[in-house]
């Protein structure tokens, strides 16, 4: 990972914390206590990475805070291919609407 995707990925991190109200996204306790992080519902594997590119996998809504290792796994929605095909759609939407909305300003 660059610097630079480092960088969006610990800002990226801190906005859906406080977006899940500093919950966890799947069994809602609080992240304040123990140590939070994102799952990726889609997993970041390099055969995932190479199918859908990092765009896709790093995606904020392919991402999920999670206060366990636990619930990590639990957010995984790998081979589940509607549920992955549904979420890679709705993430190229957004990847082409902020594409295109930049195109504009």
């Amino acid at each position: 990972m660059t610097d630079k995707e480092s960088f969006f990925t610990g800002e990226m991190k801190e906005q859906l914390f406080s977006d899940y109200g500093w919950r966890c996204g799947i069994c809602d306790k609080s992240l304040l206590s123990g140590v939070p992080q994102l799952a990726h519902r889609i997993p970041q594997s390099k055969r995932n990475i190479k199918k859908y590119g990092k765009e896709v996998i790093h995606h904020k809504l392919n991402m999920i805070p999670v206060e366990s290792l636990e619930c990590n796994a639990a957010a995984s929605i790998s081979g589940n291919t509607i549920a992955i095909e549904l979420l890679v759609n709705e993430i190229k939407a957004d990847l082409i609407c902020k594409k295109e909305k930049t195109e504009v300003e």
